[in-house]
């Protein structure tokens, strides 16, 4: 009787011990899927680059990306997108180790990223390179600025380096203007258009200018994008996220069919960034 108590109590205990096992295991599964089968992916964006990314009054992550992912979560049945807003090198480096799921940071397409990270093939935006002169200066391009005062540029990012494409391309034309991490603000760098100091300010289209230039008054005004470059949205790399980069590319493709990446783009930029595609 001893014997077979012992061995009773001992099946027992095995089939609590499988139980929990198994109760475990679900609850891994639950948490992991998000008890849905909808799987949560963590993406890293801009806390301070408004109108493209930013964190309002409210605490709340908000902007023309973070908008847009957003409207991707709606229509994605298969992820749930969680925004997490970090500085721009936290977020490089948290896509790199995996940390985040996906960055957004208007990001455009270089052979290293795409070596580095999954890309997208429908860009979600649009990167527009392009002069900022006073009102009355008759300037229309980069050849009318020979001999002019151009405001200095920074040694690092798309700027400098679509300016060397053109002087490349146009060798007869000589610009002058000098290399400088500025750290000035746009609002305080349109100023100088308008006071004078400077003929000629090399930006991307992005932080806000045509509401800054309305707010202050400025005598200001941009010509034509010199430079579009198409961003996109940079993925973790591995082979789970393959099936993460195609829903993106659909969704975009749907959100673009159905004009609501031209309606993003009016709201926070003033202006339709697709209407120079």
């Amino acid at each position: 009787m001893l014997k077979k108590l012992i061995s009773f109590t001992m099946f027992i205990s095995a089939l609590i011990l499988l139980a929990a096992c198994n109760s475990g295991d679900k609850e891994k599964t639950a948490d992991v899927a998000g008890g849905s089968g909808v799987r949560t992916i963590k993406v890293a964006t801009g806390h301070t680059s408004k109108p493209l990314s930013w964190v309002d009054k409210d605490g709340k992550v908000t902007g023309y990306e973070p908008e847009l992912i957003k409207e991707l979560d709606k229509i994605i049945d298969e992820y749930k997108f969680e925004l997490i807003a970090v500085e721009d090198s936290a977020g490089e480096t948290g896509l790199a180790t995996g940390k985040y799921d996906m960055l957004a940071g208007g990001m455009g397409y270089t052979e290293e990223r795409a070596e580095q990270y999954l890309v997208p093939s429908e860009s979600n935006g649009r990167a527009l390179i392009k002069i900022y002169v006073a009102e009355d200066s008759g300037i229309d391009g980069i050849e009318d600025l020979e001999g002019l005062k151009i405001s200095p540029l920074s040694p690092a990012g798309a700027t400098l380096r679509t300016v060397q494409e053109w002087e490349a391309e146009n060798p007869d034309y000589k610009l002058t203007y000098k290399l400088a991490d500025v750290g000035i603000p746009i609002a305080d760098r349109l100023k100088e258009i308008a006071n004078g100091k400077y003929d000629a300010l090399f930006y991307p289209s992005s932080y806000g200018q045509i509401q800054i230039i309305k707010d202050q008054n400025l005598s200001v005004r941009a010509t034509d994008p010199i430079k579009i470059i198409p961003t996109f949205f940079m993925i973790h790399k591995s082979k789970e996220n393959e099936k993460l980069r195609d829903a993106i590319d659909k969704g975009i493709k749907e959100l673009a069919k159905s004009g609501k990446l031209s309606e993003l783009s009016i709201e926070f930029y003033d202006e339709d960034v697709f209407q120079y595609d």
